[in-house]
């Protein structure tokens, strides 16, 4: 997955030019944010499974050296 950060807006003295770059370079930094935390949670829920999966592994190992 890629991510586009887009820069600000440089300050122009047409100002309904510059408002207008403003509101669109906000609503696509929200996307923007909105899409890495996506992002995170997906690996972060990867993470959390193979660490379960690990503990599942440790305990069936730990199990079997016991006996």
């Amino acid at each position: 997955m890629q991510f586009i950060k887009q820069a600000m807006p440089m300050y122009t003295h047409d100002q309904a030019a510059y408002v207008r770059q403003m509101y669109d370079w906000h609503m696509k930094m929200a996307q923007y944010h909105e899409q890495l935390r996506t992002f995170h949670l997906e690996r972060a829920k990867q993470f959390q499974k193979l660490s379960e999966e690990k503990a599942k592994t440790s305990e069936i190992s730990s199990d079997t050296s016991a006996a």
